[in-house]
């Protein structure tokens, strides 16, 4: 029975009633009813009659010595076939028997009873008879768990399937992808691995991924109830707070398993609506006398790695974070900072968690205990560095930024030297000038400059990254295919944060070489190098600058010839519709703007038939996607049949889900036909998909802007 509803909610009737009728169907939905959990216990648990005599319940005096005839005879004589704990250990203790019939029919009892076993046999694989141990360890990998059930999602059940026949590996992966999944999609399956799950390690992941659930909005909840009432809302997700608790305890009540001990301390969380910092520290204290000493030995049941109580500490601190605890959550994490390995790897992990977690000082104090390994990767200081600017130390930020700009050296050059790098010509050591670098070393040099420039962009540090591109531009000639690289990179950059005159600045000194040297622009094509790409996107931003200067008609022709270079990019037909021409403008912009539109159209219809045809090059649901994104985005930025580009934009997610560039796309649709707040929703999870990109934080902007107007304009209203 799912707990009853409070009838005190200050909302009126209508909507008390609704309420309750949403979160009848939130619950029956999301998670069946209390038996969809796992395994039906009382079915898979019974055991079939024994063979021998059928007759009435006798006890048969063979059985004295025998516990699997004790058990049969009992369990015959008895009410009910489910068998008690001390037959099931008397059972187990028959597998060490002196009589071989004795052992066979104990173990082949044992697996009639099935998962009432589980936990008990579980424990005897480390029991000290090492014949126990031996059947203990192959009767839990054969007992049958099923472990999809008809509540579970089609997506829940896809993954189950087959799952005990799978690796390890294959397992784990498995498991990550059911966290994926929405949160009542992903809470049974989850809690059913971490029950019967016979691997030690996998069973904690499943109990980690479950916990971790606590951090996601639970977008399916929210849309049963809508924006009618946050009260039912609150109601809804008290309810199944208490209805999870109660699974979990259900299901783990008689488990010492470390995996169920944070479990129940989970639903104890669940039960209280908050997070119970303290007890947390706490059991992670207590874990960390269960450290293993190798991360191999944590296949046991009383240790656990330093890998997964670090995930542990990770994934309390998130929970706090997300339940506004975000001291408490510092705390966590400074308290458990030795048990970071002093890996490179391992450490750019962690400050990347912690960054996006707005953990700074959990950075900082990283910094201080490793901080040799820290000096040794660029990322790492940039990380660091991002830290301390974070808390308002900008001279530490810019001394850290220094030296991780300094790690991958470059030789100097003077400006108008444009010849390669001389090679290292093996010659005597000269104490009194530098030896030359050899041309492979710049070239990797370079490209660890650029690569770590890119992470800086996605992490949103456009200063230092553009230091990373330069350094690369500055000095290496402006012919290498590397530097060349690095202009394109940085061109894209100052592009999306509307730096126009610096796009132009970098791009035309390439545009001029190419002009000038054939050799050079071979070697580009070479390399799928497109000059007229690079040309249209100079001539496109060098438009929007005259427009910036209200140059509207010097403008015009500027971008006329951007959109003819390259017609791919329709961002430059759209700042032309958006230009204030003059009716003949308007006119000539309309042809070329229908003509795009009819094509658009055309290739969505041409890839869905496609689509339907067998053979090795038919399309994917990605170049469909492509196809349907593209028509939606030019219509909703310009004109046409916005309802159909909405549509259109709805079905690309549905083929690829989650991508922050689609999403920014059907907010914009949104946005066309009137939804805004529809709009405003869709774009904040594209920017919280893809944090620091500037075009989608500036649509949402404008979003929230326009709302604000709209409301602004309602409130001024006069009163009916």
């Amino acid at each position: 029975m799912f707990p009853a509803l409070p009838t005190d909610l200050t909302i009126p009737n209508v909507t008390r009633t609704v309420s309750c009728v949403l979160l009848a169907m939130s619950l029956t939905f999301a998670y069946g009813n209390a038996r969809g959990f796992a395994v039906d216990q009382a079915t898979e648990s019974s055991g079939r009659p024994a063979s021998g005599s059928a007759n009435s319940g006798t006890p048969d005096a063979s059985a004295k010595d025998d516990p699997a005839k004790r058990s049969s005879t009992t369990n015959r004589s008895a009410d009910s076939s489910m068998p008690d704990e001390e037959e099931i250990a008397q059972l187990i203790e028959g597998l060490a028997s002196n009589s071989y019939a004795t052992r066979m029919r104990c173990r082949d009892r044992l697996m009639r009873i099935g998962l009432a076993a589980f936990d008990q046999l579980r424990e005897a694989r480390n029991h000290p008879d090492n014949e126990v141990a031996i059947v203990a360890r192959r009767l839990t990998s054969g007992l049958r768990v099923q472990w999809s059930t008809q509540s579970d999602s089609s997506e829940a059940r896809e993954l189950l399937s087959e799952y005990g026949s799978h690796s390890v590996t294959q397992r784990r992966n498995r498991i990550e992808a059911l966290a994926r999944l929405p949160r009542s999609d992903a809470f049974s399956p989850l809690l059913r691995l971490a029950r019967f799950e016979t691997e030690p390690v996998l069973a904690r992941a499943a109990a980690l991924a479950l916990i971790g659930l606590d951090t996601r909005k639970d977008a399916a909840v929210a849309d049963l109830v809508g924006r009618a009432s946050e009260t039912a809302l609150r109601v809804i997700e008290d309810n199944r707070n208490e209805f999870e608790a109660s699974q979990i305890e259900s299901a783990l009540r008689q488990q010492e398993r470390i995996s169920s001990q944070w479990l129940l301390h989970y639903a104890a969380d669940l039960r209280s609506g908050q997070l119970e910092v303290g007890a947390w520290s706490e059991l992670i204290r207590s874990n960390r006398d269960q450290l293993s000493p190798d991360e191999a030995s944590s296949t046991s049941e009383t240790q656990v790695s330093t890998s997964e109580l670090l995930r542990l500490v990770w994934t309390t601190a998130e929970r706090a974070v997300a339940h506004g605890l975000p001291t408490e959550a510092l705390e966590i994490v400074e308290s458990n900072v030795d048990l970071i390995p002093s890996r490179t790897r391992d450490l750019i992990e962690t400050a990347s968690w912690a960054l996006e977690n707005s953990l700074y000082r959990a950075v900082i104090a990283m910094h201080a205990a490793h901080t040799e390994l820290y000096r040794k990767s660029p990322i790492l200081l940039y990380s660091a560095a991002e830290a301390y600017s974070r808390v308002g130390n900008e001279q530490s930020a810019a001394s850290l930024a220094k030296i991780a700009l300094a790690i991958n050296p470059l030789p100097e050059r003077s400006s108008d030297d444009e010849s390669e790098v001389p090679p290292d010509d093996g010659g005597p050591f000269q104490p009194n000038q530098p030896a030359p670098m050899h041309p492979q070393m710049v070239e990797s040099h370079a490209q660890a400059h650029i690569e770590i420039a890119t992470q800086l962009v996605d992490r949103g540090l456009f200063h230092w990254a553009q230091k990373e591109y330069e350094i690369v531009i500055d000095r290496l000639p402006i012919d290498t295919a590397v530097s060349s690289f690095a202009r394109l990179q940085l061109a894209d950059m100052l592009g999306e944060l509307l730096r126009h005159a610096d796009v132009i600045k970098t791009l035309e000194p390439l545009t001029q070489r190419i002009d000038q040297d054939d050799e050079f622009r071979d070697r580009l094509i070479a390399r799928r190098f497109t000059y007229t790409v690079v040309q249209s996107n100079m001539d496109y931003h060098r438009g929007l600058l005259m427009i910036e200067q209200g140059n509207l008609e010097g403008a015009k022709p500027v971008l006329r010839k951007a959109f003819e270079m390259n017609q791919e990019n329709i961002d430059i037909l759209i700042a032309m519709y958006r230009l204030d021409g003059g009716e003949q403008w308007r006119k000539e912009v309309a042809v070329t703007l229908d003509e795009q539109i009819r094509e658009a159209y055309s290739e969505v219809e041409d890839t869905r038939n496609s689509m339907q045809r067998p053979g090795p090059f038919r399309p994917k649901n990605g170049d469909l996607a492509k196809r349907l994104n593209a028509y939606a985005w030019l219509v909703s930025n310009t004109e046409g049949d916005t309802e159909r580009a909405l549509r259109y934009s709805k079905e690309s997610l549905r083929l690829t889900p989650q991508q922050p560039a689609l999403m920014d796309t059907c907010a914009r649709c949104y946005f066309a036909v009137g939804d805004i707040k529809s709009a405003i929703e869709m774009q904040a999870n594209a920017c919280e998909e893809m944090p620091h990109s500037p075009p989608l934080e500036r649509q949402l902007r404008e979003f929230q802007e326009a709302l604000a107007e709209s409301q602004k304009q309602i409130d001024g209203q006069p009163g009916e």
